[in-house]
């Protein structure tokens, strides 16, 4: 069943457009991007907050899309951008680098969808945050560096990028 969701998109040019999103299954933001393939259109019409407008916004020109609890935010200063220590959560921990040098860390599901999709969902490290999920947008991203690795509750973060398995990637030790 369809669901309406809260959304923030943050176009390059530095302009934000808050708005509902049909979303295609209800349930937790996270257990849904975590749980199957999910690929946003390339055009994702989002409904204007107090307007009867509904945008058609082409994915390419945003930085990130953020599922936000409420379209107020919280101003915290104290909000998290990384983990102190490695997340209990499936998935593969990096660290993002923006275009506009902004930095953030988050899990992201352990699967090809972040190199060969447009873009990739991203958990953020704070669950008291107003975001309970981002789709970012990689032509966005200037650097993406790879942290650790979780699956089935055992973590891997010693990466060694110099040694390389027989396919070409890198070997976890």
């Amino acid at each position: 069943m369809p669901a309406l969701r809260k959304v923030v998109a943050h176009a390059r040019g530095g302009q934000v457009l808050k708005g509902f999103m049909i979303t295609a299954s209800e349930g937790e933001l996270s257990t849904l991007a975590n749980s199957m393939t999910i690929t946003l259109p390339p055009e994702l019409p989002i409904h204007l907050v107090d307007s009867d407008v509904t945008l058609s916004v082409p994915l390419v020109g945003l930085k990130a899309l953020f599922f936000v609890k409420t379209f107020e935010g919280r101003n915290r200063t104290d909000e998290a951008k990384s983990f102190q220590m490695a997340p209990n959560l499936d998935g593969v921990w990096v660290r993002l680098k923006f275009y506009d040098d902004e930095t953030t860390e988050g899990v992201i599901r352990n699967t090809h969808d972040f190199i060969h999709e447009p873009g990739f969902f991203l958990n953020p490290p704070d669950p008291l945050s107003n975001n309970e999920l981002m789709y970012v947008v990689k032509n966005s991203v200037s650097e993406f560096l790879i942290l650790g690795a979780r699956h089935s509750g055992v973590c891997r973060t010693n990466f060694s990028m110099d040694k390389f398995s027989s396919n070409g990637g890198f070997l976890v030790e």
